[in-house]
């Protein structure tokens, strides 16, 4: 969101506070007030921000040393618990037995690539197939591109920048928050729906 002020000498001052819109759709208003799904977004939206920065638990896929060491190195520096494999084919086994509150992963690489490693847990319907941050050096082919474009998960080019990789783990942490608060409160509105 956005705080502007405006000072009118002698009058006071307008302080004007906009915040992105959640679609109508997603309220559903009895009278004054606010029902079970509606109240969980709100409530949501004001946690996602502290939630997103919290330390949290990130499996790196890089078959690059290097820039695995490097993608490592900064998670670590802010707090958050790394896991990293060079060898993609161990990728499935390490997301089926740990829930990663994200995964940071290369999308060109020997045996298994990123693209068929995120068609795997599309297939099995694992919940991590939303938990991803690709790295790529490869922008303009046009089978990453349809590929990144079909998935409308988040990316970061290679070469990056130290602060732009904190702020793309930034970004898709907050995005993975608003996904986990409005399916919980699906939940919820469904449940109080069933109870009356």
């Amino acid at each position: 969101g956005e705080v502007t002020v405006e000072n009118h000498k002698g009058r006071g001052a307008i302080l004007s506070v906009e915040l992105p819109a959640i679609l109508g759709s997603e309220f559903n208003f009895v009278g004054e007030e606010i029902t079970g799904l509606s109240r969980s977004i709100a409530d949501g939206a004001f946690l996602m921000q502290d939630r997103a920065t919290a330390k949290k638990h990130i499996l790196i896929v890089e078959d690059e040393p290097t820039v695995a060491e490097l993608i490592a190195e900064v998670m670590t520096d802010e707090g958050h618990r790394v896991d990293t494999l060079l060898d993609s084919r161990a990728a499935l086994g390490r997301m089926e037995e740990n829930n990663y509150s994200l995964v940071i992963c290369d999308l060109k690489m020997p045996y298994v690539d990123g693209p068929n490693l995120y068609r795997s847990l599309v297939r099995t319907a694992n919940p991590m197939q939303h938990k991803f941050l690709f790295v790529t050096g490869d922008t303009m082919g046009t089978r990453t591109i349809e590929f990144l474009k079909s998935s409308g998960l988040p990316y970061l080019a290679k070469p990056f920048l130290v602060e732009e990789l904190k702020d793309a783990v930034h970004k898709a942490l907050a995005a993975i928050q608003g996904i986990e608060v409005l399916t919980s409160g699906t939940r919820q509105s469904r449940a109080v729906g069933k109870n009356q």
